[in-house]
């Protein structure tokens, strides 16, 4: 039998990809309540620049504090984008230096614009600290994304 060869000496699936068959983890702190807008986002510091930059962004987009969550994500997080909509039921969601393969979806997004995607409108982002370093990538954030999607109301 040792002449046969092994030629598949790899496994087909990896342990990495079971983070979507399980169940969304406490630390993630996205709660049992649904959302009109979720944002995703890396972490920040509690009273950071980086907190103040997106509170100030949902005080922009006329949120109130009822109308959206935010929850941080670690970069290495990965996270079954099916169970976060099973419990949120987002219609609108902001990833801000959150990419969409942590949440096991292979999509294309534009950045900083508007897409619709799986029934909700996506708005990708670069991360909090990335946007205070560059102001034109906030900017293009507001203008593209977020201002017509939330303020203007044209992407409803």
């Amino acid at each position: 039998m040792s002449q046969i060869p092994d030629i598949i000496q790899s496994d087909i699936v990896t342990q990495q990809w079971d983070a979507f068959w399980n169940p969304l983890p406490d630390s993630l702190n996205i709660g049992n309540e649904q959302t009109n807008t979720l944002v995703l986002t890396l972490p920040y510091t509690q009273g950071s620049a980086e907190e103040t930059a997106l509170l100030k962004m949902m005080q922009a987009c006329k949120f109130s504090a009822e109308d959206y969550k935010i929850v941080q994500m670690q970069t290495e997080m990965q996270v079954a984008w099916h169970k976060i909509k099973e419990v949120a039921n987002p219609k609108n969601v902001i990833l801000l230096g959150v990419l969409p393969q942590q949440l096991g979806i292979t999509v294309l997004l534009r950045l900083f614009n508007p897409n619709r995607f799986d029934g909700c409108i996506w708005i990708p982002g670069l991360s909090l600290t990335d946007m205070e370093k560059q102001p034109e990538a906030k900017k293009e954030l507001w203008l593209n994304g977020l201002k017509p999607t939330f303020v203007d109301a044209v992407n409803g």
